[in-house]
This record gives structure tokens, sequence and C-alpha cells, in this order.
């Protein structure tokens, strides 16, 4: 009896044909709020692109609080889903999360990987994220730099996302 080819990644190009949503790169609220695009790059461990990773954001509304769903609005929840293209980036267009220290949960998901890479972003200064508790064991680590998004003059947010290695981003354990 022969048997049939089985895929040799955990994940596997099958991985994005499934999750793939359209307009999943714009989170939407049934509030106003001011708007904002987060952009950078998935990189390895020795700093090449990520070709073929997933990044999945959950985030408050733009006055802090969980997004009720709303009649007609397409992401009422803060969320979003976007594929890296050819060049490791990926590009998310939201608004800026309320609360006193904004921030964007996220995973990642790649070939390679059991389960997904969770971690945040933060859309502040350096100094007062090393105040948020949540980062308490890191506030004095030159690491905590890796969770910050540097705004640019184009008036996006850009991070970049080291899965290993040297510079590697703070993941946090599931």
């Amino acid at each position: 009896m022969a048997q049939g080819r089985t895929p040799s990644q955990t994940i596997g190009p099958f991985f994005h044909e499934a999750l793939r949503w359209k307009d999943g790169g714009r989170v939407t609220f049934a509030e106003a709020g001011q708007a904002i695009v987060l952009a950078g790059r998935v990189l390895d461990g020795a700093g090449a692109p990520v070709t073929d990773a997933m990044v999945e954001t959950w985030q408050l509304s733009p006055l802090g609080r969980t997004p009720a769903a709303a009649s007609g609005d397409a992401k009422p929840h803060g969320f979003g889903r976007v594929e890296t293209g050819p060049d490791g980036r990926f590009r998310i267009e939201t608004a800026m999360p309320g609360g006193e220290l904004p921030c964007i949960d996220v995973a990642f998901f790649a070939r390679g990987l059991l389960k997904p890479l969770r971690t945040r972003v933060y859309l502040a200064p350096l100094e007062k994220v090393r105040a948020d508790p949540v980062l308490k064991a890191l506030s004095a680590s030159e690491r905590v730099k890796t969770l910050v998004a540097e705004p640019t003059a184009a008036g996006e947010y850009r991070w970049d996302v080291r899965l290993q290695g040297e510079g590697e981003t703070v993941f946090f354990a599931a």
C-alpha cells in the first residue's frame, strides 16, 4: 500500500491559503481615532527576510476600550492579519490604541514554528515603555527597545522583528 506525500514543514505552504484575509491589513473601529500605520520587516536569525510569515494584531480601541461588535463594522474587535511579502515586509493600517501606554499585541506564525511567537509593540517613547509593569524584568535591559516602534518622517511607525539571534525581539510565554 503506497502512502501519500506529507508536507515537510509544520506549517507548510498551505498555511496561508486557509488564513488569507482580504483587507486584513486595515483594522477599523466603530469610533474615530488617530490613523496610524505600523510597518516593518520580519527577519530570521541571520537577518534574512522571512517571506512567508503571518502577522496577527489585537489592540484596544482609540478610546482605550475592548471594541464591542458594531453593526456593519468590518473588524469591530481591533484584529488584523497580514502576510509578509517577498522582502519580509508587513503593513497594517489602524488607529492609535487608547490608554495610558499605547501598544498592540502581536503574534507571528511561520514555517518551523509549532506555536506562534507572541509579543507586543509599543507606540510610545522608550522612557515611558520602561515604566510598564508588564516589562518589569526588562526595564533596565537594552532588549526592551526591541518592543518599541519608531515614528518615521513618513508618518508611519517602523518596527522590525527579529525571530532569533542577535537583536532578537522579546517574546512572551503563552
